[in-house]
């Protein structure tokens, strides 16, 4: 009975290891705890800022400068942003309002994919420690299995190892179904998008030109996400050639954003009139799209677990179940 429970804690400790190598690990790693904590520092400090400036007060300059302590890309979006308007003596309410409705929006929608996702999160795991409690369970239940220790013991290691293939896969569709089916190098396109639209608009109502203020924005996109500034393009007038999109729904709709964006950009420039309500309202646009394709993505996640479930799961428990009662009968019968 040792030996099994020695068995089940080096499969866990297997498990482990095999996620901090992989790409999926990035759900359990301290990358996204942190972009949620910033989140809520920047929802907090606009809150208050917002609330000082409408009862006719200013905050002081340390109030200010507390907003550049915040992790990217909060802190240097609304930094930057409020800075630039200060310096130029723009609006800086309605920018408030918005990073602050981002944020909050952002926040919203980790924590309900997180929620939506968490029943394919719970089988994993389960999945996971299946098969050593199912060998433990048949190791004390069939009689004949504790004579032949060594073959029971690799029966149930490859049994382990098969339903450990299966744990990650059924946790990397889960994690895709969270970000809209977007691969790994592509997930930062959500916010980067929506944080480089907000960029252009505060530059925009801080006195500058909406084709200097896109490329201000452009700038932003190539510190914190340079794979979409190079779909996007960092000036309207000339669009860079960027890799190939993948074959993705959500990816195509935010690379199509930043054309539709410099469209409108420059559309304005040329008949002369505010671009401001149309980013606006293409920013609404993506905000609505990216919930929808998320939440479809989150709705079928229950069938495509399936596959994993059916692959890489059933077999070896079955297997084990095989396994146990040839054993048994072998014992039974002496062979």
């Amino acid at each position: 009975m040792v030996l099994w429970i020695l068995t089940f804690l080096a499969a866990l400790l297997g498990l482990a290891s095999l996620f901090s190598g992989l790409e999926i690990s990035k759900f359990f790693n301290s990358k996204t705890k942190k972009e949620r904590e910033s989140a809520r520092k920047c929802v907090f400090l606009l809150h208050e800022y917002q609330e000082t400036l409408e009862a006719g007060l200013v905050p002081r300059k340390e109030q200010w400068d507390a907003l550049a302590e915040i992790g990217a890309p909060w802190g240097d979006l609304a930094h930057e942003s409020i800075s630039k308007l200060r310096a130029q003596g723009g609006a800086i309410l309605p920018t408030l309002r918005r990073i602050r409705a981002l944020a909050e929006n952002h926040l919203t929608r980790i924590q309900e994919s997180k929620a939506k996702a968490s029943q394919a999160f719970a089988q994993a795991l389960i999945c996971a420690a299946l098969a050593p409690l199912f060998g433990i369970f048949l190791y004390g239940l069939v009689p004949g299995i504790a004579e032949r220790s060594l073959i029971w013991f690799l029966v149930c290691s490859l049994a382990t190892l098969w339903t450990l293939i299966g744990t990650l896969w059924l946790i990397s569709i889960a994690e895709d179904a969270r970000w809209g089916g977007l691969s790994g190098e592509q997930r930062n396109w959500i916010l980067g998008a929506q944080c480089a639209g907000e960029r252009f608009l505060a530059v925009v109502r801080a006195g500058t030109p909406p084709d200097l203020a896109w490329v201000q924005a452009g700038e932003f996109l190539r510190s914190h996400c340079p794979d979409l500034l190079e779909q996007w393009g960092s000036s309207i007038w000339k669009s860079e050639e960027g890799q190939p999109v993948q074959k993705n729904a959500l990816a195509q709709v935010i690379a199509e954003t930043g054309t539709h964006l410099r469209r409108c950009i420059q559309s304005s420039v040329m008949d002369g009139k505010p671009c401001t309500e149309r980013v606006e309202n293409a920013l609404q646009a993506l905000r609505s799209e990216v919930r929808t394709r998320i939440e479809q993505e989150l709705s079928m996640l229950a069938t495509r677990a399936l596959k994993p479930l059916f692959l890489c799961v059933a077999p070896p428990i079955l297997g084990l179940l095989a396994s146990g009662l040839f054993l048994g009968a072998a014992d039974a019968f002496r062979l």
